[in-house]
């Protein structure tokens, strides 16, 4: 599937409610980015991380690329990964997001193939979920007019253009707990996470 060989972590966040910079949460003595990195890895041979603190990463692992329009949050970098990938597909998710589905990903890739979308997003709750999913490059017109108008949101985004809605029962099977959609965003979230893998500190 070669149109698919590039994924992103998004890694610009502010963290304000969790206090410290995100990208350097870690379990048992390792960074989260790490594991994720390495998961990744197995999948997609062009891995970027959208940061704006290059130093954190070895260039010989992954691509860190900084946001063409900084300061717009989540979109502007997506925005930047569809451009600067290596492929016309985009794998998303989130620095603060500590698992990664990859049957799940698998089956996505292999929904995507059976026609033309631009983007794939698992629907649960009732509510699109922008991240774990994957942004096709046909949809940067679209992308770039929202950021033009300074409209900023990724779910509105996905709802504007052709995107694959995964429904949650079509999910549920790949997603156990629906842990891929889980972000740490406070120390609260961060010490339930490390208690349940057994982290200690």
């Amino acid at each position: 599937m070669s149109r698919f060989q590039s994924a992103v972590i998004l890694a610009g966040g502010k963290s304000t409610r969790m206090g410290f910079d995100k990208q350097m949460l870690e379990v048992k003595g390792v960074r989260l980015m790490e594991r994720l990195i390495a998961q990744l890895k197995t999948r997609f041979p062009d891995v970027l991380v959208a940061s704006a603190t290059p130093q954190l990463y070895n260039p010989q692992e992954v691509r860190v690329i900084e946001d063409i329009y900084p300061g717009l949050g989540p979109l502007g970098g997506i925005h930047s990964a569809l451009v600067q990938a290596e492929s016309p597909w985009v794998f998303v998710v989130a620095c603060d997001m500590p698992y990664v589905e990859l049957p799940y990903i698998d089956y996505m890739r292999q929904r995507l193939v059976t026609g033309e979308y631009q983007a794939c997003a698992t629907c649960r709750e009732g509510r699109l979920e922008p991240f774990h999913a994957f942004y096709s490059s046909s949809s940067l017109p679209q992308l770039e007019a929202d950021l033009a108008q300074g409209l900023y949101s990724v779910t509105r985004f996905l709802k504007k253009i052709n995107t694959l809605i995964i429904p949650e029962e079509e999910a549920a099977p790949y997603v156990p707990g629906w842990r891929a959609f889980l972000n740490l965003n406070t120390p609260e979230e961060y010490r339930k996470f490390r208690g349940e893998l057994g982290g200690a500190g």
